[in-house]
């Protein structure tokens, strides 16, 4: 579970990247419950190995199954998602509904709200990597078809997301 939830902050770092696709969920059901190990701060390298360049998102609980999360923190052009977590074919997806942004505010009636992160723990055990929904097998897809492309055992889930980013959680502040 430790996992899990370390790739749902991962995710939404991937996510906020390439953008929301659908109007409506993905998924309806079938979401894990919250674990407070993914609640923080999480960081990706920076570009090209530059430290300046760092992205960071904020993760918190907001009840026993869905998360707030915040990307890219601390800058103008920050997301705020509801994110949920879920197992598909064994494999650990989030589920994003954008909330708001700082730039745009509320998003507008009808707009694409949904996206999909696919998270797995990354070699070593010294983060998580997340790939985002967007890749070629989902250009013209509704929800419904990616949905059913995802729990169809002989889909190549590599042309459906698009590159990794590797997070690593930071330490919170001591008191």
């Amino acid at each position: 579970m430790k996992t899990l939830n370390r790739v749902l902050v991962v995710a939404v770092v991937v996510c906020s990247l390439t953008g929301c696709l659908f109007q409506e969920p993905v998924f309806k059901e079938g979401f894990a419950r919250i674990d407070p190990d993914l609640n923080g701060v999480w960081a990706a390298d920076g570009k090209d190995g530059d430290p300046r360049k760092m992205e960071f998102a904020v993760c918190a609980a907001l009840d026993d199954d869905r998360y707030v999360l915040n990307h890219p923190s601390a800058e103008k052009g920050a997301l705020f998602y509801e994110a949920r977590l879920l197992k598909v074919r064994d494999r650990t997806l989030l589920q994003l509904r954008l909330l708001a942004s700082f730039n745009d505010g509320l998003p507008k009636a009808g707009a694409e709200r949904y996206t999909l992160a696919w998270v797995e723990k990354a070699p070593g055990g010294s983060g998580m990597t997340v790939r985002s929904l967007g890749g070629d097998g989902v250009k013209e897809k509704g929800a419904a078809e990616v949905k059913r492309l995802l729990e169809t055992p002989s889909t190549d889930w590599n042309s459906l997301f698009g590159e990794t980013t590797v997070l690593k959680k930071l330490q919170d502040k001591a008191d």
